[in-house]
């Protein structure tokens, strides 16, 4: 290969890097700007697990 050739192509992969950079940094802002006009993104409540409580005073004797 010709130097010429593999410098094309380091090039190319390189501005193939930039513009993911660039896609990335434009997906983060808009799920900023989404979040700041409709509010955060709803996540599930966490279901409740039952803990069993010793309390004395209902014991029968």
């Amino acid at each position: 290969m010709s130097t010429e050739y593999t410098g094309s192509l380091r090039g190319a992969f390189c501005l193939m890097d930039y513009i993911e950079k660039v896609l990335e940094k434009l997906k983060e802002w808009a799920r900023k700007l989404i979040e700041t006009l409709l509010g955060p993104e709803v996540e599930p409540e966490p279901e409740l697990i039952p803990i069993p409580v010793n309390e004395p005073g209902l014991r029968r004797r």
